[in-house]
């Protein structure tokens, strides 16, 4: 597989992840439809996926302009308007013929879902978790954040983790204070 993170927003990233055999791409969030295109572009590589890991503006707003310019399929949680397959935790589905779970991850939001390809050791945690921290808590508490990052930290530990915002630096500053 191949992967292209790029940014969009202030500090959001999202992800094109390719199987050239298979001729499949999948997207992880449509949080801006312009860098989404211009990804898409950048690669040349056809959209046939996009999973969605939680409601919010900013993982959600091109979603609908991209689903409908490219055919592609729409993964996500409900409620979110556009996701063509609703998604729960434990649940999977097949992506360039591997099979993604679901991990519910509820905390930053109710809904928040994190996708994991253990046959490539990799999992898109939405914004579940980032380098040197979690999400804020908007829907959740802090028991069900921790029990969502005790379940993430039940993966491999040579699985690599994507997140979907560029917090480091505000992070580990937070850490030295």
């Amino acid at each position: 597989l191949e992967l292209h993170q790029f940014a969009y927003n202030q500090d959001n990233y999202g992800v094109l992840l390719h199987d050239s055999d298979a001729g499949e791409t999948a997207m992880i969030d449509a949080g801006d439809a312009a860098a989404a295109r211009a990804a898409l572009a950048l690669t040349g590589w056809q959209l046939t996926q996009i999973w969605i890991t939680h409601h919010h503006g900013d993982h959600t707003d091109g979603l609908h302009d991209i689903a409908a310019e490219t055919g592609a399929a729409t993964y996500g949680p409900a409620g979110v308007s556009g996701v063509a397959h609703v998604l729960a935790d434990r649940d999977s589905f097949v992506f360039a013929g591997r099979q993604v779970d679901v991990i519910a991850t509820p905390g930053h939001t109710l809904d928040m879902l994190n996708f994991h390809l253990a046959s490539e050791r990799l999992a898109f945690t939405g914004d579940t978790l980032f380098a040197m921290g979690c999400g804020r808590l908007f829907e959740g508490d802090a028991d069900m954040m921790w029990a969502s990052l005790t379940r993430l930290m039940a993966l491999d530990d040579d699985t690599i983790i994507y997140c979907s915002h560029e917090y480091t630096a505000a992070n580990a500053a937070f850490a030295l204070s």
